[in-house]
């Protein structure tokens, strides 16, 4: 039980590490360009990311 809540808590650490440098990285690019930021917007970027990263990952472990 002790393993799975492990599991899950790096996991969730991971996956806010993840969230919170992509849209740290959106944000500089809006400031740069002057476009408006929105985090709405962000995130759906880092699912999309998120999503494009488990249908196109590679297969070979050499890799």
């Amino acid at each position: 039980m002790v393993d799975v809540l492990v599991v899950i808590l790096v996991l969730a650490v991971s996956l806010g590490m993840s969230w919170a440098v992509t849209v740290g990285l959106i944000k500089l690019v809006t400031i740069c360009f002057g476009w408006p930021f929105s985090l709405l917007t962000a995130t759906g970027i880092w699912l999309i990311l998120l999503l494009a990263r488990s249908v196109f990952k590679s297969r070979s472990r050499n890799e």
